[in-house]
Formats: C-alpha cells, sequence, structure tokens
C-alpha cells in the first residue's frame, strides 16, 4: 500500500472539501472511497501526517491528497495565506477529465453540497466513462437548468475537448462552448491538473483579492476565447491573470484557500478571528500585489 508524508497541519478532509474531485469519492467510516472513474473502488485515508492508499499507486496518491503541491513553493509565494491554510493540499485527478467536466459544469448557480455532489453521485452510479455518459438522458437525475444543458454540452466537450492537452488550446476550446466561462473553463484546468495556475474567478476571490490590496476585474469570456492571458489587451486589469502571474504554479491553490478563507471567516464577519486580519483591508482595492504574498 502506498503511503505519503505530507507537512504539519495537513488534512485529507479539509483538502477535499473544496475540490472538485471530491464528487469522485465517497467518505466512508474514515475512509475516502473512489466511486467512480479511474481506479473505482481505490481508497484512502490519513494517518498522523501521513495518507494511505489501497487499491492505487503513489502518483495518484499524490494526485487525489493534493499532496503533490509543492508546499515550500505556496509558503514562499503566499507566506501568510500558506501559515493560515496549512489544512489545505490541492487535491486535483488527471485521470478523470470528463468526470471534472461534468462536475464543473454542473456546478454553476447552485448548491454544491445540496445539488452538485447529489446529482453527480447519482449520475456516476449509472455511467462513469465518456462513452457511458454520452448515452444518458440527464434529465432523469432532475429538472434544473444545469442538468438539461449538461447532454449538449458534454458533447461538444467529447468533440472539441476531451483529447487536447495543451492548457491554452483546452481552454480556448472550452470557451467555444454554450453556458461556459472562464470561471469553469479554469476550474475545469485546475482541478485536472492540466495547470496548477490556473485560478477560477470567482465571488470569493473578487472579494479576497479587494481586501488584500489587489485591485481589478473578472476575466471576459470573448477576450479569453481570443488570447493567452500575456497577450490579452486587458491583461493589466485582469485579476486572473494578477494571481496567475504573482503565485504561478501556486496561483490555483491560492484561489482555493481564498475561497475556504471567504467562507469560514470573511462572509460571517468573523474578523475578530482571522488569522489574516493584521493584512486585511477590508472594503480597500487599492495596491498592486496581495499582502499575503509578502
Amino acid at each position: 500500500m502506498p503511503r505519503v508524508k505530507a507537512w504539519e497541519g495537513y488534512s485529507l478532509s479539509a483538502t477535499l472539501a473544496p475540490s472538485f474531485v471530491r464528487a469522485l469519492f465517497e467518505e466512508r467510516g474514515g475512509f475516502y472511497v473512489k466511486i467512480a472513474g479511474h481506479r473505482r473502488g481505490a481508497r484512502m485515508w490519513q494517518e498522523g501526517e501521513e495518507v494511505v492508499g489501497e487499491g492505487c499507486d503513489e502518483g495518484e496518491l499524490r494526485y487525489w491528497s493534493g499532496i503533490w503541491l509543492d508546499r515550500s513553493l505556496v509558503e514562499e509565494k503566499a507566506t501568510y495565506l500558506a501559515a493560515a491554510h496549512k489544512e489545505l493540499g490541492l487535491s486535483v485527478s488527471p485521470y478523470d477529465r470528463h468526470l471534472i467536466f461534468v462536475a464543473v459544469f454542473l456546478s454553476r448557480a447552485t448548491s454544491w453540497e445540496g445539488n452538485v455532489l447529489r446529482w453527480c453521485r447519482g449520475i456516476f452510479s449509472r455511467a462513469d466513462t465518456l462513452e457511458a455518459l454520452l448515452k444518458l438522458d440527464f434529465v432523469e437525475f432532475g429538472s434544473s437548468f444545469q442538468l438539461k444543458q449538461l447532454g449538449p454540452a458534454l458533447r461538444r466537450y467529447a468533440e472539441q475537448v476531451h483529447c487536447v492537452s495543451d492548457p491554452w488550446e483546452v481552454r480556448r476550446a472550452l470557451l467555444s462552448l454554450r453556458n461556459v466561462g472562464p470561471k469553469l473553463a479554469d476550474a475545469y484546468l485546475l482541478f485536472t491538473g492540466l495547470d496548477p495556475s490556473a485560478p477560477p474567478i470567482d465571488r470569493h476571490a473578487l472579494r479576497m483579492t479587494a481586501r488584500l490590496g489587489l485591485s481589478g476585474v473578472s476575466p471576459r469570456r470573448e477576450l479569453c476565447a481570443r488570447y493567452p492571458c500575456p497577450e490579452c489587451p486587458t491583461a493589466a486589469s485582469c485579476i486572473r491573470w494578477a494571481l496567475s502571474s504573482i503565485y504561478g504554479s501556486a496561483a490555483g491553490w491560492v484561489q482555493t484557500a481564498f475561497y475556504v478563507h471567504d467562507t469560514l471567516f470573511c462572509s460571517l464577519s468573523s474578523c475578530q478571528l482571522c488569522p489574516l486580519s493584521r493584512v486585511c483591508e477590508p472594503g480597500s482595492i487599492k495596491g498592486a500585489r496581495p499582502r499575503a504574498a509578502r
């Protein structure tokens, strides 16, 4: 059985919680069991600062547990944020790109806990290969607009995206799909492991960057579909490019930490308990470099 060493403060459950990879696992008595896709039936669990796997190899275990992440890079690039969220790795699955697409696509404008996980587990119990998924009628699982739109999107995904490997070409192909914008495209790139420098820009990222002293705007679909980030005429004002250029391959982890931090502290106005209170500028959109990077 493979066994991998994490770092002090790491938590497998906390790492899986904000990751789309969580849709591929189910917690059963302290074990996380893979319920769909590559190595279905594999298990992993935490023992102290180690994660142990069964039915998988060490490389797969590192990706799923988030321990593949270069923690020293995170600590160098985002010192305060890394200290505040030692529990977080970055769980990705390069082996299940089509399943990550389903989970990401379904996540639009709905509850992750209440709907997306439930839908995914119902769908993946019936089919977990791309070929089998393409045969399903997703309205069998509910009447939401996300499920109604999934079939056509998945067919286009199979034709235009699934076999492409270059991150920029994947992003461009995803943005050609109806109902897929920059946030979904970057979430796919991040949680498939294709590009760890791709931070999905959501409301949590916008709030956190403003509080930490970085101004900017969300990426624009029509420009993202046309230009790689460094060539975009609005790159200087784009939060996505700012985070990618500042944090590099740690940018995806930073966005994940932003999501967790904003959910646990900022959205609850728990400033007195916040470990980033000394570097926070509530309501501010000043500056060019997040204070948490210093």
